[in-house]
């Protein structure tokens, strides 16, 4: 289990390192926080089936956590859903007298945010002694989760059309680039506004760390990136050159793929599909079966077939869909919980700006389109050259750790290397990487056993 404790006790101990200084004299250790667990929420029966029907905010609750939903509005219109947990079972102090920082009066803000095709729910959906949005509340952080835009808890804007009703393109036309420009930088100035702090720490997980890279490395948000701490990279994502999902490789280099998606009338009906949560609600009500027939019953205790269930698992047929293809770290009976939570939506533009990633192997800005002529270049009318423009990591000043898998297939150990080596130049801003043996992509937000 060394792998599975490592990943926890290195979030916990760099965000004590970064997110607490001034916090002196106080001291954790695992156990302490195993400690924390000493009652019935641990038991895994208590919300198994329950909680398929749940979003993120019913999900905090139903554990016994006080939550608050807030709405943050950005410099171009959308308008993101975001949750803050207030006050734990444990303890309901919301001005954590007993937290990391008691004495202060505060409790020291945390964003946690998502990757692709995912919400803030992927922080709390297993039992809180096994998700990290739990954890850091209990311990007595500020918890904010983050949801970008086209997701299901982010589909309005203050005068497109909302985008469960969106059939127009508008309200689509973004890419991952628009969450590092437009989407970052209003979720932590409005934490850092409603908190009155003046710094930060960071979360994120694969794409929830590439729009941090993207955005911290713009000189127009150099003064942003100095209010952040820390940024804890849990399977970080800048290149994706090497990336071994065959999704992803499929997408980059069979034209007729990437030509389909471009098509506008293609766009309008995979944008309805996969971003206003059809998909999510037509995989949900696919779940009895997915379970029951496919998978010999996803609940083991209350089902049988666990033979034909433990032999679909471990030939990884089913952990390709989750990116963990052995299902070593995943609670199966917590499968229904989890298909409920995807797709959560997004748009195919950021699916694509995904794909040129993959066939350029670089870290850039998306390509509106290369012409012979750079005159009449749509990339010349938005970027002032033929091409879209890197992002250049060498003015990425933000203290950072990377937690990678070496299972993971989109976070493959190539691209994580080579972000490796560009972020160890500059001097002070790689605090630590380190590559879990036995982690896939999914497992550093639903993993049951990183605290053991």
């Amino acid at each position: 289990m060394r792998s599975q404790t490592a990943v926890l006790c290195t979030v916990l101990c760099v965000m004590l390192l970064f997110g607490l200084s001034g916090c002196l004299g106080q001291s954790l250790s695992l156990s302490d926080i195993a400690n924390r667990y000493d009652d019935g929420r641990t038991d895994p029966i208590m919300t198994k089936d329950k909680d398929v029907g749940r979003d993120a905010y019913e999900l905090i609750v139903s554990k016994g956590y006080r939550a608050e939903r807030h709405s943050v509005k950005t410099e171009d219109g959308y308008i993101l859903g975001m949750i803050r947990i207030v006050g734990t079972p444990n303890n309901d102090d919301d001005k954590g007298e007993e937290g990391p920082c008691p004495g202060s009066g505060r409790k020291p803000p945390v964003l946690l945010q998502h990757g692709l095709i995912d919400s803030c729910a992927t922080w709390v959906m297993n039992m809180p002694s096994q998700s990290l949005g739990f954890v850091l509340a209990d311990l007595g952080y500020d918890v904010w989760l983050g949801n970008n835009r086209g997701n299901s808890y982010s589909q309005k804007h203050e005068s497109l059309e909302e985008g469960f009703d969106a059939w127009e393109k508008d309200f689509w036309d973004f890419s991952w680039q628009e969450m590092a420009e437009y989407d970052l930088p209003a979720e932590i100035n409005y934490i850092l506004e409603e908190t009155g702090s003046d710094h930060i720490s960071y979360i994120g997980h694969s794409q929830g760390t590439t729009q941090a890279f993207a955005a911290f490395s713009l000189p127009e948000f150099r003064d942003l990136a100095r209010k952040v701490r820390v940024h804890i990279a849990l399977a970080p994502v800048a290149y994706v050159g090497n990336t071994e999902s065959l999704g992803f490789q499929a997408a980059a280099h069979l034209d007729v793929a990437r030509n389909l998606a471009q098509i506008p009338e293609l766009q309008v009906f995979m944008n309805q599909l996969l971003g206003t949560g059809t998909g999510a609600d037509l995989l949900k009500s696919l779940i009895p079966t997915l379970c029951d027939t496919l998978l010999g019953d996803c609940d083991k205790e209350t089902g049988g077939g666990e033979e034909f269930h433990d032999g679909l698992f471990n030939s990884g047929m089913m952990g390709s869909l989750f990116g963990l293809p052995d299902m070593k770290h995943l609670n199966q009976s917590r499968i229904p919980v989890y298909l409920a939570h995807m797709p959560e939506g997004t748009s195919i533009r950021n699916l694509i700006h995904w794909s040129q990633a993959v066939k350029s192997k670089k870290f850039r800005k998306f390509d509106v389109g290369s012409c012979p002529s750079t005159e009449t270049c749509p990339n010349t009318y938005k970027y002032g050259q033929g091409y879209p423009p890197d992002y250049d990591l060498s003015n990425y000043r933000v203290p950072t750790v990377l937690i990678s898998g070496s299972k993971d297939p989109i976070s493959n150990r190539k691209d994580v290397r080579k972000l490796v080596g560009e972020l160890a130049e500059t001097p002070g801003v790689l605090v630590r990487s380190k590559e879990l043996s036995s982690y896939d992509h999914n497992d550093f937000t639903i993993s049951i056993d990183g605290n053991e």
